[in-house]
């Protein structure tokens, strides 16, 4: 399917059906909600919801609805599902950074990431880049280090907000390429300001930059993932440009709320799996930059503690501060 006929698709409300239910008995006696903390078809949290739903609908025997509720970086959403009952009726779909940045940020945490949720699996990995204004000129995160040194405290990078992985990955990456940089917080999308070379470079997700880069709009300098992507193998890793310690992979989790019953997080995990082996979904989402994972909980609680690490990590560096 072209991407813009997926997003189109998506961009409606969806209550899936449950034919085809598995015989075997399902904890779910009622509608399964899945909460996203953006808009309709807005960005890679929704869209992945919406590409699992079907599949997990007919392996829980319930029709699965994704709830939109957008605001406050995703704690809205987040907050909204990690309060209500712990009975798998209600999941929350998030990036691994929604709920570490609360619980990292703030002086009291709205959140626990192991209190107030289950993990329940790591259902994609979302694959971010370092992309530059074409005005620039530069093509290499070396030239970009070139001209941030000979145009001191004059390049800009934007961010969603001061702490956001947004803003700890420019802020660092300026640091590691040995140069001062200005940053911009922006409360809405920036992408037009970067297009049009207001904003010299950013950190941000793949999927939300490879339209532009295609097209000629931007220049891809590095991905912070650990191997090239298939979408764009001519573009480098952070670490073949040297910095190694900047590798991640955002992780993408599926969430039940804190004190969930070990048996019905099995079913859920179960359900992700099978969604996540299905052809149509790994394709849509692969279109998308996602690499659809699934896997056990525990592994998704083991990335969650290495993320709470890095984002911690990247905290001092900018900051100087940790937790």
């Amino acid at each position: 399917m072209e991407r813009r006929g997926f997003l189109r698709g998506a961009a409606a409300p969806i209550v899936l059906g449950a034919a085809g239910a598995r015989a075997q008995a399902s904890y779910a006696t009622r509608p399964v909600r899945i909460v996203v903390g953006v808009a309709p078809g807005v960005g890679t949290i929704d869209l992945t919801a919406r590409a699992v739903a079907e599949p997990m609908a007919e392996a829980l025997g319930q029709p699965v609805v994704v709830e939109n509720r957008p605001g406050a970086g995703g704690i809205i959403a987040a907050e909204a599902a990690a309060r209500s009952p712990a009975d798998g009726h209600t999941l929350f779909l998030g990036g691994a950074d929604t709920v570490v940045h609360a619980f990292l940020l703030a002086d009291r945490p709205p959140l626990d990431p192991f209190k107030d949720f289950t993990p329940v699996s790591r259902a994609t990995r979302d694959n971010w880049m370092v992309a530059a204004a074409p005005s620039l000129g530069v093509d290499t995160l070396a030239g970009l280090a070139s001209l941030g040194k000979q145009r001191a405290g004059e390049l800009t990078y934007a961010s969603f907000g001061v702490g956001t992985l947004f803003h700890l990955l420019g802020a660092r990456l300026a640091q590691r390429l040995g140069f001062e940089a200005l940053h911009v917080p922006y409360r809405g999308d920036f992408t037009s300001d970067l297009l049009s070379g207001r904003v010299s470079f950013v950190a941000q997700p793949t999927a939300l930059l490879m339209p532009h880069v295609q097209a000629g709009r931007l220049k891809a300098l590095a991905v912070f993932s650990p191997g090239r992507l298939p979408q764009m193998p001519e573009v480098p890793t952070i670490a073949e440009a040297g910095f190694p310690d900047l590798t991640f992979n955002m992780g993408i989790i599926l969430w039940a709320p804190g004190g969930t019953p070990a048996p019905v997080v099995s079913q859920v995990n179960a359900a992700y799996d099978r969604a996540a082996k299905n052809a149509a979904v790994r394709s849509r989402l692969a279109d998308l930059s996602l690499d659809t994972m699934g896997g056990t909980t525990a592994e998704a609680a083991e990335y969650t503690r290495w993320f709470i690490s890095f984002v911690d990590d990247l905290r001092a560096k900018v900051l100087g501060a940790a937790r």
